[in-house]
């Protein structure tokens, strides 16, 4: 009796290796992650994704104050050659004096739309205005460099954690049996978690849910950026959200449309592989019932994959729901 007992006890210990003691799956061979545990991750990737914003947020403001100082500049400079004998020389630099306040304008509406503090933004600008001597604007310059590269390192980041998270979101134990007496089982539970629910998956679609910022190209060859983020609604069809931001960062279009096919691998933009980078931005195209094809650019290859992966497995999840509704 005691041998049964311990055998049946043995078994029991090796067919529930991968559930915890309170219903929840553990990934084999890592003592699984309980609701606790995975809690506390997602808090520590939203501390990154803050970071992330953050430093973006520097970079911008450090770049308006580059783009101030070289707008101030010239505007002396025009001011000084207006003064000359020479027209054409006076022209020119009161042409890339306008040229140059229009982009400093630009870049602080850029930072302002990322939610930089508009006291704090009005302090930079104005000391980086009153910069003149090539130091100060090396200085300057060096300084919105080292931002910029701490931003992208931070992006970088946070975007490789989508795909390097190495544990399962728990799921609810759905055992349906007991054991017989001959060793067999009649519980509906496999121990298994479905492809479409693992954490990597979920945490995919969370990622094109909550959306990011993609260059978008019209149909009439316009480049605009949008907050881009596909999902699926309640009625199982695959939905491509896009939004336009406010100079302020208030949201002021938002355009849904249906996505009925990915379109991977599509030919480059013209003239893109002339920027820094271009060799290694990949294009993607989502065909919709209203608008047509949709097409996005994407800075690496790694997004492109996130991109591409993760909508391609929301259309086949969508498809096996409305599959399995049909019946």
């Amino acid at each position: 009796m005691a041998s049964m007992r311990s055998s049946s006890l043995q078994y029991g210990r090796a067919n529930n290796a991968g559930v915890s003691l309170n219903g929840y799956l553990k990934p084999p061979g890592s003592g699984g992650k309980t609701v606790g545990r995975w809690l506390k991750d997602r808090k520590e990737k939203k501390k990154e994704e803050a970071r992330a914003h953050n430093a973006q947020l520097h970079a911008a403001v450090s770049v308006a104050a580059v783009a101030a100082a070289v707008a101030a500049i010239a505007a002396a400079t025009a001011a000084s050659s207006g003064s000359g004998d020479d027209e054409q020389i006076a022209k020119t630099d009161s042409a890339v004096a306008s040229a140059a306040t229009l982009v400093a304008a630009q870049c602080v509406e850029a930072a302002e739309s990322l939610g930089a503090d508009r006291e704090h933004l009005a302090a930079v600008v104005g000391s980086a205005v009153n910069v003149r001597s090539a130091g100060d604007i090396m200085t300057l310059t060096a300084a919105a460099a080292t931002a910029l590269r701490g931003a992208a390192t931070l992006k970088a980041r946070a975007l490789k954690e989508v795909w390097n998270i190495a544990a399962v979101i728990p799921v609810e134990r759905s055992l349906g049996g007991s054991i017989g007496g001959n060793g067999g089982s009649n519980s509906s539970f496999s121990g298994e978690i479905l492809p479409e629910e693992n954490f990597l998956g979920t945490c995919n679609r969370e990622y094109l849910a909550r959306g990011c910022e993609l260059l978008k190209r019209t149909r009439k060859g316009d480049l605009h950026w949008k907050v881009v983020s596909v999902y699926i609604n309640r009625m199982n069809q695959v939905t491509l959200k896009m939004k336009s931001r406010h100079v302020a960062g208030t949201i002021t279009k938002k355009k849904k449309n249906v996505v009925v096919e990915l379109i991977k691998n599509m030919p480059a933009w013209p003239g893109r592989h002339l920027l820094q980078g271009g060799e290694d931005r990949r294009y993607f195209g989502l065909k919709t019932l209203m608008r047509g094809v949709v097409e996005f650019e994407c800075m690496s290859q790694r997004e492109y994959d996130v991109w591409t992966q993760g909508v391609s497995r929301l259309l086949s999840i969508a498809a096996e729901k409305n599959n399995r509704n049909r019946f």
